[in-house]
């Protein structure tokens, strides 16, 4: 076989693997119902005017909350109905155009095909992260992958060239960068990891930093709605950062936990051996894709890394970073085999051996580990969805609801998004006695009353 088709059968094979690996992980995703913040998100998304959620992405600076996940809600929704499972096979076919992403972000940076197979089946599936692929409701994290490393990938292949993007591809970059605000706030790490890519890969000219320049301009109105005002995110006490260095320490420390997939956060001590040695590896090996991976994982983690804690799926940006670090470690050891079929046998030998090792990590926390906050409050959501649609698969519009007893929190208004959405029709009164003050003290008024016994909901009236 001549070598160049050899090294395609080689990558196809690769891709293959990788694929394999990803859905072996992720297929049992598309069986999970909606849970209790879908709810909440496809309400919101489905009752807010069209022209409103349109404006909101184009309007990015305003104060709407990561109004791209909303437009995603809200188009598969008026497509597929109430129906979880196009909104699974959405999500993880979009994993699959992250994945493709990352393996060219990879290829741009290093030039190799060893790197980009090391990286891919690393980056395919990491079971603390799972939540990126098992729930529709962080796809904020997942669409903010996509046009975040499309905006990277669309300018790294214009200075490959020596040139610097054109008006078309400025245009392109600068509106996959404000779709990346759109989707969640961590983007607003891009122009920073543009200006390190140019300051370690390109001589230090001013126009070569016009376009992260603007694009760091931009982001400036973005910031100022999200962190000033009544309405700003960080008036939510979950988004509240606190500039400390006990902070970055403990939020650091769990992040670490999750990433290296230890039963507990690491010490304060393992932080700083976890960052700083591989920074100090990538200088004393003078690489500079070394310190620029490190760049991504340690800059695109800053933006959490002093709010309190969100969950391991925060980090899928950064997650490319640490799988290209790795990826070149490896490479640099594979390149210390003299000979070419040699070197060729150990690159095969490594790429099966990170898969099996990874693999056998990600599928023995899978099995040990507790997830019934993913399961769990999905059959929650499940279990009223369904059983009310089995009682009465219809309703009059504006019907009026009286749940005695919902098995919900007294807080909450997941029942009332799911009346809502399984009839389209907002004008649904739903009334729940534990929220009411003062209680009702008739039934009277209400044209369907449920109760909830023994994890089953009975219909009181009619």
């Amino acid at each position: 076989m001549p070598p160049k088709y050899g090294a395609r059968a080689i990558a196809v094979l690769a891709a293959a693997i990788v694929l394999a690996y990803y859905f072996f992980f992720t297929w049992k995703s598309l069986g999970i119902f909606f849970d209790r913040d879908d709810m909440m998100n496809l309400y919101v998304a489905w009752s807010k005017p069209l022209g409103e959620l349109l404006l909101s992405n184009v309007l990015y600076w305003t104060d709407s909350a990561r109004p791209l996940g909303e437009l995603w809600y809200r188009t598969i929704f008026f497509v597929a109905g109430f129906d979880p499972l196009p909104f699974h096979v959405a999500l993880l076919s979009l994993g699959v155009v992250n994945l493709a992403l990352c393996a060219w972000f990879v290829k741009l940076v290093s030039d190799s095909a060893r790197v980009v197979a090391f990286t891919a089946i690393l980056f395919a599936f990491q079971t603390r992260l799972m939540e990126v692929w098992f729930r529709t409701a962080v796809i904020y994290d997942a669409l903010c992958f996509t046009f975040f490393y499309l905006a990277a990938c669309l300018y790294l292949a214009a200075r490959k060239r020596e040139q610097n993007p054109g008006p078309g591809q400025s245009a392109l970059i600068t509106a996959s960068f404000i779709l990346a605000l759109d989707a969640k706030e961590i983007a607003v790490a891009l122009p920073a990891v543009l200006i390190l890519y140019e300051l370690l890969f390109h001589r230090l000219r001013w126009k070569n930093m016009v376009l992260p320049g603007i694009l760091g301009l931009l982001t400036l109105p973005y910031i100022a709605a999200k962190t000033l005002g009544a309405k700003a995110l960080t008036a939510n006490p979950y988004y509240q950062p606190e500039y400390s260095l006990s902070r970055f320490l403990e939020r650091w420390s769990e992040y670490l936990g999750f990433l290296f997939v230890r039963p507990l956060p690491v010490s304060h001590r393992a932080v700083a051996a976890l960052l700083i040695l591989p920074l100090l590896v990538a200088l004393l090996l003078r690489s500079r894709q070394l310190i620029f991976a490190w760049a991504i994982l340690f800059v695109t983690t800053l933006p959490v890394a002093f709010l309190p804690y969100r969950g391991g799926f925060v980090l899928f940006i950064s997650w490319a970073g640490w799988t290209l670090f790795a990826a070149l470690l490896g490479n640099q050891l594979i390149s210390l085999v003299k000979d070419p079929q040699h070197r060729a046998f150990a690159a095969a030998a490594l790429f099966i051996l990170l898969g099996w090792r990874a693999g056998k990590i990600n599928l023995h926390d899978q099995r040990t580990g507790d997830r019934e906050w993913l399961y769990g409050d999905a059959r929650v959501v499940e279990t009223l969805a369904k059983q009310l649609d089995a009682l009465q698969p219809e309703f009059p519009r504006g019907a009026r609801f009286l749940f005695a007893e919902d098995g919900f929190g007294t807080d909450e208004w997941t029942p009332v998004f799911i009346l809502r959405l399984l009839n389209e029709d907002a004008t649904l009164v739903v009334d729940r006695v534990k929220m009411m003050d003062p209680k009702p003290a008739t039934q009277d008024g209400y044209r369907y009353v449920f109760t909830y016994e023994n994890g089953k909901y009975r219909r009181l009236r009619p």
